[in-house]
């Protein structure tokens, strides 16, 4: 099947006004995978005017409508995963086998957002005499998304569910590396009876997402990547029309195994949270602490069970277990830390590109010996490359945890309760893994970041909050 490379705007797949198309290379290959319409200015003022036209008559669908539409999206998805995964697999290397299952995740997310839908109420209030006094919550009208390269599928859904079962319309910007699945997804939401013009979806690098962040007629945006990005977003929201931000952006994930931990449990949960998408995940565990009474045996176990399961190859291929890094950039990115940490440290294992293998693969690499104000310990490496500490007390491992701009995720193993909560109490991380670790999450519970993880939450009871204005009406009575 030829991907679908048009913008998907009001309804139908169009070309960019410009005709300007930029070129998407499937990493595993390195050729070419397809030539994607970029969209320019004229394009996403196409976008809002569409939006605009049909966010109005949107906001009056009943809500009990909106949520069955989503639902049936969620369906479609389900459906529609093997095809999906495949566009996923082809632009940014994420292995089908593990690409379906984040389809179904991002299915139940979007059946969560449906069934909050019902329950978006406002508040009432006797308190001032001869008052009744109420609040109402409202669709912002036009919003925007735009989701990273890693998992487009999933932050995709994130924005779009939410956005609009509260009554809003939406542009989305796919990511320049993995736009193909999300341009597809648009035909999908109308198949689903998502009226033109409320999900548009489109494509282009950083400019499209300024001329989003910067639109006077979008009220608010949703942004999920790079720390970086994220405060360009922020920046160019303020400085236009102050719209309503929020940000889901970097991590650099710690996981404390204390000297009571399972060791077998520990060194499963931190293989797949490290081998899921060869890294490529903001909430990896790429900061493991291990007690020192439990240090080699875990090193040992570790190291056999990360470099056990690596079976690299055509992500299309269902036996391969690690995709490439996204591009080239990203492959080149991740080998420059690997060898500024191999001045610091010592390399158990991996630290390098595999000899005879096609594509931007980097093997699985452990590192021991690192400092901790190391800059590959500190930085976002985005990549299959963990490093293992060692501690003494539990005051010292909190420390150590804590010490980093970072509050994504943060785990713990322990079979001992208090310790458990005490512990998870003081890591400063919006989401912590108690036995288990990332991707560890559920649609019902929010997500998101402490310090420059990010803004607001995702997901959770209260997640349509995020697309809502609260207003105050004063009843005379």
């Amino acid at each position: 099947m030829t991907p679908e490379t048009r913008l998907w705007i009001n309804g139908a797949y169009v070309p960019s006004i410009s005709g300007t198309t930029f070129p998407v290379e499937n990493p595993s290959t390195q050729t070419k995978a397809a030539d994607v319409f970029e969209a320019l200015e004229a394009d996403v003022e196409a976008a809002v005017v569409a939006a605009e036209a049909a966010q109005p008559a949107w906001e009056e669908v009943a809500a009990y409508e909106r949520a069955m539409i989503l639902q049936r999206a969620a369906q479609l998805l389900r459906d529609n995963a093997e095809e999906l995964a495949g566009l996923d697999a082809i632009c940014m290397g994420m292995p089908v086998s593990r690409g379906v299952l984040g389809i179904a995740n991002a299915a139940k997310s979007l059946d969560h957002f449906a069934g909050l839908a019902m329950f978006t109420h406002g508040e009432s209030s006797l308190n001032t005499p001869g008052f009744l006094n109420l609040t109402v919550r409202q669709p912002f009208g036009v919003v925007a998304g735009i989701v990273p390269w890693n998992v487009p599928i999933g932050m995709l859904c994130w924005k779009v569910g939410p956005a609009i079962v509260s009554g809003n319309a939406i542009i989305l910007k796919t990511s320049e590396k993995s736009p193909l699945s999300g341009l597809r997804i648009g035909a999908l939401f109308k198949e689903a009876g998502v009226p033109d013009g409320i999900v548009n979806i489109i494509s282009g690098a950083g400019t499209t997402g300024k001329l989003l962040s910067e639109h006077m007629r979008i009220r608010k945006i949703a942004f999920t990547g790079s720390a970086h990005s994220g405060k360009l977003v922020q920046q160019a929201a303020a400085a236009s029309n102050l719209k309503n931000v929020t940000l889901e952006l970097g991590g650099k994930s710690p996981l404390l195994i204390f000297e009571d931990a399972i060791v077998a449990d520990a060194v499963a949960a931190a293989t797949l949270s490290i081998s899921y998408n060869s890294g490529q995940i903001c909430m990896a565990s790429t900061r493991i602490y291990v007690h020192e009474s439990l240090h080699d045996e875990f090193v040992k176990a570790f190291q056999a069970a990360y470099t056990g399961q690596s079976i690299m190859g055509d992500p299309l291929d269902r036996k391969t277990t690690q995709g490439p890094m996204a591009d080239a950039i990203q492959q080149k990115t991740v080998l420059e830390y690997i060898e500024l940490g191999k001045k610091e440290g010592t390399v158990l294992v991996g630290g390098k590109a595999p000899s005879g293998v096609k594509g931007y693969f980097v093997e699985p690499t452990i590192f021991t010996g690192v400092a901790d104000s190391s800059r590959i310990n500190k930085e976002e490496v985005f990549g299959p490359v963990v490093i293992v500490h060692t501690f003494k007390t539990e005051a010292e491992a909190v420390q150590r945890a804590n010490d980093t701009q970072y509050g994504l995720y943060a785990s713990l193993f322990t079979r001992d309760v208090s310790r458990a909560i005490r512990v998870g109490k003081k890591l400063e991380a919006g989401a912590v893994g108690i036995n288990c670790t990332s991707p560890t999450i559920a649609p019902d519970m929010p997500f998101g970041g402490y310090k420059a993880s990010g803004l607001g939450r995702e997901l959770g009871s209260q997640a349509l909050g995020n697309w809502l204005e609260v207003k105050s009406l004063f009843i005379k009575i």
